[in-house]
Parts: structure tokens; C-alpha cells; sequence
């Protein structure tokens, strides 16, 4: 009786050993490796495509106010004097960030309420009255809160918003000149709303005072 011909030692399978580590399937990697690859794959926006979106400051204030976000677009608390001493939260619909400004215009008033267990409105009588002094502290530390808030995030906040839409453009393979005039009137600053608001929020805070 004739025996099958051995296997030779090249088409032997390789033996799997237990000390061996697990290996990824090639089309496949794990989480942390695919977050950063995800990362890389957003292009940092030119120095053209930053002015084009920035505006005329960007040379002179937020180009070196943003250089912390160039290598790593990653929080870095900054600073900006103009969101944290304009109306709050004023700065943030001035520059289009609306999300941010709705964040800013709504918490502080949630926030009090929360705090204090009270939605009584501070009128100038009310103010006079000793018992609600303690509401005035928590008043001015809420706003000094919204401040710091407003003023350390506010560069970040308009860095991300302008590579989110040069991101846009690049997607959408849009032709450089046209992407220009597009980041320049998706970006930029809305005069027209914010003149509004503040105007709207100081007739409404003289209105309360006098109540």
C-alpha cells in the first residue's frame, strides 16, 4: 500500500503561538490609531486662506494669537481682550460663531438660576433691598466667570470655525479663486446683527433697571 507523499517543510502551515500578538487586519486599525488618522487628514489652512477668512486683522492680531493651533489644532487656552470686555456675548455673533454665541448668551442665565435657586430679576429696587445682596455677588461671579470663559476660548472657537470651512472647500474641490471670495463671505464679521443685539440687549437692561 502506497503511503501520500509527506508535505514539504514549505507547505506546512505556520503553527500560531500563544506569545505571539494579536495582529490587525490590514484594512483595519485600531481606534486611537484611526482618531489620528483622522486628524492628519485635515489640512492646516494657508496663510492666503486665513486672511481670506479672518479679515483685515489677521496679520496684525490673530495670526500670532492662533499660532498655538498651527502644529496642533487641539485646546491651548489663549487670550482675546475683545471677547471678554464687549457686551457679552456680543464678540462671538460679531465674528459668525453663532453656536458659541447662543452657548454664551444663554448659560449665564442658567447658570445663575441654578446657583442661586432663583429667577428674581435684579431691578435697581430690588438691588437696594440688603437681603439680595448675596444675589449680587452671585450675579458679578457668574458674569466674571462668562468673561474668563469668553476670553480664553474665543481664538480657538474662530480657529476651528476657519479650518472647518477651508476643510469645506477642500472637499468640495472648489477652484482657488472662487474658494477665496466663499471664506471671505462665509467668514469675516456680521456688523448688521451684532448692532442690533446690542442695541436690543441695552434697552431691555435699561428697561429692567428702571422696573
Amino acid at each position: 500500500m502506497t503511503m501520500p507523499p509527506t508535505p514539504s517543510g514549505g507547505d506546512t502551515p505556520p503553527e500560531s503561538s500563544p506569545d505571539r500578538p494579536p495582529e490587525f487586519p490590514q484594512n483595519e486599525l485600531p481606534r486611537w490609531a484611526r482618531q489620528q488618522q483622522q486628524q492628519r487628514s485635515f489640512e492646516q489652512p494657508s496663510d492666503a486662506e486665513m486672511a481670506a477668512f479672518i479679515g483685515p486683522k489677521w496679520e496684525k492680531v490673530y495670526r500670532r494669537k492662533m499660532a498655538p493651533f498651527v502644529e496642533d489644532a487641539s485646546f491651548v487656552p489663549t487670550w482675546n481682550w475683545s471677547a471678554a470686555l464687549a457686551f457679552p456675548p456680543a464678540w462671538f455673533l460679531y465674528r459668525k460663531l453663532y453656536l458659541p454665541f447662543a452657548f454664551f448668551f444663554l448659560m449665564p442665565g442658567i447658570a445663575f438660576r441654578v446657583l442661586t435657586g432663583t429667577d428674581k430679576p435684579l431691578t435697581m429696587a430690588a438691588m437696594q433691598q440688603p437681603e439680595n445682596e448675596w444675589l449680587l455677588v452671585m450675579n458679578a461671579a457668574v458674569f466674571v466667570s462668562t468673561m474668563l470663559a469668553s476670553g480664553g476660548t474665543a481664538n480657538w472657537l474662530l480657529y476651528r470655525r476657519a479650518r472647518a470651512a477651508n476643510q469645506l472647500v477642500i472637499q468640495q474641490r472648489v477652484p482657488p479663486a472662487e474658494a477665496e471670495r466663499w471664506l471671505r463671505r462665509v467668514g469675516g464679521v456680521n456688523r448688521l446683527a451684532t448692532s442690533l443685539f446690542v442695541a436690543l440687549s441695552l434697552m431691555l437692561a435699561v428697561a429692567a433697571i428702571g422696573g
